[in-house]
């Protein structure tokens, strides 16, 4: 199928970038993935240009639309979430020696004189949000910059104290666990 300009490109059934249809009949095109394995051969072992087209990745994602097959997404997801979480320890132990190095006096006057720099303001700054209290520090200082994109609950941004940074990524794990733990409440 020809691409059409502004839109996903188009396989034979629907596009590479939408959800696989779950079915335990999925046709495997055997010949086409081993094309592709051959393909790829002279890029694997270091010997020139090897050159997958579109046909052989469209091969190898039909894999997903079997029921027992259907992990591809599952595991990418895993890996995001595992860097989410490395980065986010990563950030909390750098921010605790930062502020092991400043002391608890420098780090309260600090809190003291924080201004917040992405304050809400309904004609200057609708997109605002109110200092939240750092996970790390405990100190009303973590600027928010945004919410977590599934659930809005947790702010993503960075402490004013001590530095320490939350991605998205990261809230978005926060509050999907804060989530499981509201459901082990009811």
């Amino acid at each position: 199928q020809a691409p059409v300009a502004g839109h996903p490109p188009q396989g034979d059934t629907d596009s590479l970038f939408q959800a696989p249809r779950l079915s335990s009949h999925t046709r495997i095109d055997v010949r086409t993935l081993q094309d592709g394995i051959d393909a790829s051969q002279a890029a694997r072992y270091g010997r020139g240009a090897g050159g997958l087209q579109r046909r052989h990745i469209e091969a190898l994602l039909a894999f997903d639309g079997h029921r027992s097959l259907g992990v591809m997404g599952e595991e990418q997801q895993d890996r995001i979430q595992w860097l989410a979480q490395e980065e986010d320890t990563a950030s909390q132990k750098r921010a605790a020696e930062y502020l092991e190095h400043i002391g608890g006096e420098e780090a309260a006057r600090r809190a003291e004189n924080v201004t917040n720099p992405n304050a809400y303001h309904p004609k200057h700054n609708p997109g605002g949000h109110d200092l939240d209290t750092c996970p790390v520090c405990g100190h009303e200082t973590f600027c928010v910059e945004g919410l977590d994109p599934i659930f809005g609950r947790v702010g993503y941004g960075q402490c004013l104290v001590c530095t320490y940074i939350r991605t998205p990524g990261a809230a978005e794990d926060e509050a999907f666990t804060e989530h499981l733990r509201s459901m082990d409440d009811e």
